[in-house]
């Protein structure tokens, strides 16, 4: 696996433009204009009202879950006997949502990428026995960022925080963008902002295209 990777190969390669309109869709369907920041609490405590359909026209629910967790913030996976896609959270991760911290909003963005950008793969995942799902994660190729799954979940995370739109908006309306700016306006770290900031000067004309 290429350095610095740490997930999979997804079954379709994502740029940052393709990354930036999904996550436009998924404010969209959220009725979230892009200078709003987004409110991951009551998201979410109502991913149920959420689902996604799969190439074969299945249609499967979202639901969050608090879980138990030492050693992670959470993780999602398909629950095949109820056939939902379930994002749980760990205990210290949903008083981070409760609270507003920035870990939690961006814990929540980032599962929801899985959700939408590798249906698929959560479905043949949890298809598998437990000792072939360890083996799918350790017997990787090397592939490009813009295959991998974690590169991608990061990617339209940062995306669904801070949309470009609403960047553009903050400097339209401020004349200059800064870190602390973006942070504010839309409840995320500084590390996180600092990193759309630099991403949004250098592809600017792709994430608003």
């Amino acid at each position: 696996m290429s350095k610095g990777l740490s997930g999979v190969r997804a079954d379709q390669k994502h740029s940052y433009r393709s990354l930036e309109h999904c996550a436009n869709q998924i404010r969209g369907y959220l009725g979230l204009a892009p200078d709003k920041a987004l409110n991951v609490l009551d998201l979410f405590e109502h991913l149920d009202a959420i689902s996604i359909k799969l190439r074969d026209g299945t249609v499967i629910p979202f639901r969050g879950g608090v879980v138990s967790l030492e050693n992670s913030e959470g993780y999602t996976r398909y629950d095949r006997q109820k056939n939902v896609i379930e994002i749980l959270a760990s205990e210290q991760t949903y008083c981070w949502l409760e609270i507003g911290h920035p870990r939690g909003a961006y814990f929540v963005a980032h599962e929801i990428g899985h959700c939408v950008l590798h249906t698929d793969q959560l479905v043949r995942l949890a298809q598998m026995p437990t000792d072939q799902q360890a083996a799918f994660h350790r017997g990787q190729e090397d592939h490009k960022p813009f295959e991998d799954t974690e590169w991608q979940a990061n990617a339209f995370a940062s995306a669904l925080l801070m949309p470009a739109q609403g960047l553009r908006g903050l400097e339209e309306k401020h004349g200059e963008l800064t870190v602390a700016l973006i942070a504010k306006q839309f409840g995320v770290s500084e590390e996180a902002a600092t990193y759309r900031l630099e991403l949004f000067r250098n592809r600017r004309s792709d994430l608003l295209s």
